[in-house]
């Protein structure tokens, strides 16, 4: 296979579907002779959400990209997620490439897909539904690609390999206008809801709410746009449509008994014992050292993952006292294979219940846009449109802080906007840990250069961050050298 086939592939193989669609796995099939059928436009969106599953959960690199990168975890240097957190990344990388591969491929099929629905017979509803998923999820693998690499090409049509050597990148607000673009008419063509047959596929509330987070993202760091109007219209049709509600038990979010509920905006589905269809997150989070027993005896069924985080004392540390999260997050006791108890070593804890039936393969889906980051990210809307010590704002904030057992916060704690924003940054520290959200968090509110030099410094490595240039990854070299004209652009 031709190297430019790792950058834009031609010949694609749409992968599994979801669980919530109950269909056999599908094998590898080429572009000739699909995409001709209402059957193969409904398989090829079932990929897209499988594009989904391997951007965030499934492959190493969606927690080596974004957790790895904070100072909630201190990794080691055997994996790549070592450099990335010690702020030592060159374009050689190997996660770069296969971040970059795997978001261009489905972003391919999406374009697929965009391509042949309008040309297949099949009812009205069902041609805006795919359409709108289509667009869904190409506006979340840029939104992913533009946060990590910054100026990307925009690829909106199918490629030829000629074309393909000879694309350049497009600059930050043209990507996030696509991305923008894309989620407005997603929200207009996607339903509602669906029937428990469909359960899982993206609604107009997803789109909503992610439109939302965009305009939140467009307007830090570096467009610094200042759409915040827009972010909490977004946010406050998603919080009026009645079909999403705030928990009261923290844990009681990421437990089994309750996926699918309605503090979930929009996730992933697994299903454990399907050909692979399992959630490797629990795992791969838990030491390789850890005793092969059930969670209840200390230890996590078939053991765990040499690629688990390392958390920071940084982390363990920034947890008030009888904070609630941290002993839902975080296994600061578990027991060795040897049958020694480590309490030096913790791990995060995160989602580890429901049924297993082998390493790697969990039955509990990964929740991608919670309702509780909405709430929030309009509370921060709201502070940046004004500030209000007695508004909704700090009423939602002091919500999440009594779910987990703490005090509310007064005007004489958090006494102006600037103090809302570090309140804001650290109750979204605790509240999503693990969950790949806060090194975007740092970057957009130009945070990242300060926390993560202050971090890196207790261990005598703050030297290694030098500037913003290193909110981006760089392009990966595998890119460089089959699209030189790609270097041309900074993508700014």
């Amino acid at each position: 296979m031709k190297t430019v086939h790792l950058i834009f592939t031609l010949l694609i193989g749409l992968a599994s579907g979801c669980q919530q669609l109950d269909l056999v796995p599908i094998s590898q099939k080429s572009v000739e002779g699909f995409y001709k059928t209402e059957t193969h436009i409904n398989q090829a969106v079932l990929g897209c959400y499988n594009g989904l599953r391997n951007a965030w959960v499934t492959s190493q690199t969606s927690y080596m990209l974004t957790e790895a990168r904070t100072d909630n975890t201190f990794q080691g240097t055997a994996y790549d997620d070592g450099p990335i957190n010690r702020f030592d990344v060159t374009p050689t990388l190997p996660s770069l490439a296969t971040a970059w591969n795997l978001y261009y491929n489905n972003i391919n099929r999406s374009n697929r897909i965009l391509e042949a629905v309008g040309t297949i017979d099949m009812a009205a509803d069902k041609r805006k539904q795919y359409e709108g998923e289509a667009k869904f999820a190409r506006a979340l693998f840029y939104f992913d690609l533009v946060r990590l690499f910054g100026g990307v090409p925009k690829v909106t049509t199918s490629l030829s390999i000629d074309e393909s050597y000879k694309l350049t990148r497009a600059s930050i607000e043209e990507i996030y206008d696509l991305i923008v673009s894309d989620l407005t008419e997603a929200a207009n063509l996607l339903p509602a809801t669906y029937d428990n047959a469909n359960k899982g596929r993206a609604t107009k509330w997803a789109a909503k709410g992610y439109l939302g987070k965009v305009y939140v993202f467009r307007s830090g760091y570096p467009l610094k746009k200042a759409e915040w109007t827009k972010a909490k219209d977004a946010f406050e049709e998603v919080i009026k449509s009645g079909e999403f509600e705030f928990f009261d038990n923290y844990d009681n979010i990421y437990s089994h008994q309750f996926e699918g509920g309605k503090q979930q905006v929009f996730s992933l589905l697994f299903k454990t014992g399907a050909s692979g269809q399992g959630n490797p997150f629990p795992t791969r989070n838990a030491s390789n050292d850890v005793a092969p027993v059930p969670v209840a005896q200390g230890g996590l069924p078939f053991g765990g993952s040499p690629f688990n985080l390392f958390l920071s004392n940084d982390l363990l540390n920034s947890f008030e006292p009888g904070d609630k999260r941290k002993t839902s997050a975080i296994r600061e006791s578990w027991l060795h294979k040897s049958g020694q108890a480590i309490t030096t070593l913790p791990t995060s804890q995160k989602y580890q219940n429901g049924p297993v039936t082998v390493a790697n393969d969990w039955d509990i889906d990964w929740i991608a846009l919670g309702y509780t980051d909405v709430l929030m990210m309009y509370a921060e809307s709201l502070n940046e449109i004004g500030y209000s010590a007695s508004g909704e704002a700090f009423q939602i904030l002091n919500n999440v802080r009594k779910r987990a057992g703490l005090a509310p916060k007064t005007a004489a704690d958090v006494p102006d906007q600037a103090s809302f924003r570090l309140w804001m940054e650290k109750e979204r520290r605790a509240e999503f840990c693990f969950e790949n959200l806060r090194w975007f968090d740092l970057v957009r509110t130009d945070r990242a250069l300060d926390v993560m030099k202050a971090f890196l410094t207790q261990y005598n490595l703050g030297g290694n961050v030098k500037s913003r240039d290193q909110y981006l990854f760089p392009i990966p070299q595998s890119v460089r050298d089959v699209t030189p004209a790609i270097t041309q652009n900074p993508g700014y």
